[in-house]
């Protein structure tokens, strides 16, 4: 029984692993806007090779864009100097109203910042299509 505890324990710790992720942040209220329904479940992206030392993973995410929402990839990016990043978040409002922040870069003094291009972006699996054009319905 000890002897199978213990590989159950090395197995999980050999699995375990995270990639290297940019410092975190919240949005300010004012980053949230209305959306009229919640996101489809996240798409499958692939992971491609680490490119270099100094990047970091961004996850892909659904942006609302006016009728529906549309896929962003993720990928390695340089995070921009003296930066922090707001992954996308939602919550409801009191009132039922459905509020969406898009994942976002912030500065020291929390004004948003262009997003990096990403150094080698998210691949996708063969069995799906992942456009930037591709909206979630």
């Amino acid at each position: 029984m000890k002897r199978c505890s213990l590989a159950l324990a090395l197995l999980l710790i050999g699995c375990g692993g995270s990639l290297p992720a940019p410092p975190l942040t919240e949005h300010p209220l004012a980053a949230y806007a209305e959306v009229p329904y919640p996101p489809p479940a996240a798409l499958a992206e692939t992971v491609p090779d680490k490119p270099k030392a100094d990047v970091v993973w961004v996850d892909g995410e659904w942006v609302f864009h006016g009728e529906g929402y549309v896929w962003r990839r993720g990928g390695w990016v340089t995070a921009p100097p003296k930066s922090k990043f707001a992954p996308w978040h939602s919550w409801y409002r009191s009132d039922g109203r459905l509020m969406m922040a898009r994942g976002t870069w912030y500065d020291e003094q929390r004004q948003r910042l262009r997003p990096p291009r990403p150094a080698t972006p998210a691949e996708t699996p063969p069995n799906q299509v992942t456009s930037e054009f591709q909206t979630g319905r």
